[in-house]
């Protein structure tokens, strides 16, 4: 049966945002219905159903529903995380009580999807998704030790697992595919030496090619992301400095940026950085730079007692616009009760899984998670969203910041987003119950700010956390705000179009 779909356009211009809104009927409720941003290619809205029935719906950019279809699921089903490659969107999902994952692969295109069972060794704890046309490739560990999961897409084929194995630790970083090949970068710790391995493997699990990258005199690489930029294969991430501390738990003393190929490794401090850390008051900075430079006067590096948590990476002309967080883990007595009596994980839920089977669990030691002395994780105090932009000789051209008060996450998740408008660069972030918008020209500096309140942008959403949060960047300057009402005992999927 065809379901009907309520739409309603309304664009007008409210505190200086157009906007569009369609409201589709669904069957199941907020935490069973999921809208995945795919850019330009619009939007596919998943809804589970009680019943074990996954509907399909894609929507395009104007917000016009194109096709819609379905498939039969278990009834007790989890959402665990989406991949999209440009024309398919792959899905994961694990049935309850199953020792395996349902991938569906979403043509975003036309009304087509193609389903697999991704069966699991015992004790694989997820954390990486990528896919393309010829392969699906999981990553994640079984018992400490990194594993990839590879499964080629062609009738018959059964899942490949290929070890991390190496001499000390090895935690995996980072999963890519490409046309005929897997590459993969693993963090590893042996004796003194801290390095970068990055491996790529054909589909079948062989090692066609394996690079190393030391980390510099006194640092050590603490997280790692891979991606291209015009031809070069490049690693970025946090880095610390000195020996392990005692509690376990490296702070980030700035961020590399590697080049695999010609094995050049630029380290870029956080005193470096002209606009960092604005979430400190005026005596507060100028007592932070006294000490930074007295440790500079010495030969040393100061030691900064912050973690960064490199939320994306955009670029825009000849630059590498590097977006992320500032954050420091907080601890509680064992003793002190959870947020109403519960564990501080259960605002951790990703898609219906705990926190612990995403991939910044990986790395636990870096983000703070473990336990500390008789104190136990509870939470992330975000301090300011940052944007570094690194032109194509690496050169750090500018930086950014926008300081936070009283937000904390119980998972590392993105608060700062960031888009483009012709050569200017967006930033948007909330601020307790408003939205801020700070424009920025070319050189970083900020154009103009503003704040909208979620009656003068009219947000169909009210939730007690945040009015934002479930407002993502789009695609160009367009962003959208999403989410599920309930009306008159039905429940209607909104997804609302703003342009600043």
């Amino acid at each position: 049966m065809r379901i009907r779909v309520l739409f309603v356009l309304l664009f007008g211009f409210f505190g200086g945002f157009s906007q569009g809104l369609v409201n589709i009927p669904v069957s199941g409720n907020s935490s069973q219905v999921r809208a995945v941003n795919l850019k330009e290619s619009g939007i596919i809205v998943l809804d589970k159903s009680s019943e074990g029935i996954l509907n399909i719906r894609k929507v395009d950019t104007t917000l016009h529903v194109v096709w819609e279809t379905h498939t039969e699921i278990p009834g007790k089903t989890n959402f665990i995380d989406e991949y999209f490659d440009g024309k398919f969107l792959y899905i994961i999902l694990e049935p309850k009580d199953a020792r395996s994952f349902t991938i569906l692969k979403i043509s975003s295109a036309f009304a087509a999807y193609q389903k697999f069972d991704f069966p699991l060794t015992k004790g694989f704890q997820y954390g990486f998704f990528a896919a393309n046309d010829k392969v699906i490739c999981l990553g994640g560990a079984v018992k400490s030790e990194p594993f990839i999961a590879i499964l080629e897409t062609v009738p018959g084929a059964a899942p490949r697992f290929v070890s991390g194995s190496a001499k000390g630790t090895m935690e995996l970083q980072a999963v890519h595919v490409t046309d005929n090949s897997i590459q993969a970068a693993f963090i590893n710790n042996v004796k003194k030496t801290n390095q970068i391995i990055f491996r790529e493997f054909d589909y079948a699990g062989k090692v066609l090619a394996s690079h190393t990258l030391k980390a510099g005199d006194d640092s050590v690489f603490l997280s790692v992301k891979y991606f291209e930029n015009n031809g070069r294969r490049l690693l970025l991430g946090n880095y610390g400095i000195g020996k392990t501390p005692s509690n376990g738990l490296h702070s980030s003393q700035g961020i590399f940026l590697a080049d695999i190929d010609e094995q050049k490794i630029r380290y870029y401090g956080f005193a470096k950085f002209q606009n960092l850390f604005g979430f400190l008051n005026e005596r507060q900075k100028e007592r932070l730079d006294r000490q930074v430079e007295k440790k500079k006067k010495k030969g040393r590096e100061y030691s900064f007692d912050y973690r960064f948590f490199i939320s994306g990476l955009q670029f825009m002309e000849d630059k590498t616009l590097v977006v992320g967080e500032i954050f420091q883990p907080e601890y509680r007595s064992r003793n002190y009760p959870g947020m109403y009596g519960i564990s501080p994980f259960y605002s951790s839920m990703y898609w219906g899984r705990p926190l612990w089977y995403n991939y910044y669990w990986l790395n636990s030691s870096f983000y703070g998670y473990n336990y500390r002395n008789a104190q136990v994780f509870d939470g992330f105090r975000y301090l300011e969203g940052v944007i570094f932009a690194i032109d194509g000789e690496g050169n750090l051209v500018w930086d950014n910041s926008f300081p936070y008060k009283n937000l904390k996450y119980y998972e590392l998740a993105t608060h700062l987003k960031v888009s483009h408008a012709a050569d200017h660069t967006m930033a948007m972030y909330s601020v307790g119950s408003k939205l801020r918008v700070s424009e920025m020209d070319r050189s970083g500096g900020i154009l103009n700010a503003r704040e909208f309140d979620p009656e003068s942008l009219e947000l169909q959403f009210r939730n007690k956390k945040s009015e934002f949060s479930n407002f993502e960047h789009w695609y160009g300057n367009v962003y959208f705000n999403w989410g599920v009402q309930k009306n008159s005992g039905n429940n209607n999927c909104f997804i609302q179009k703003l342009s600043p």
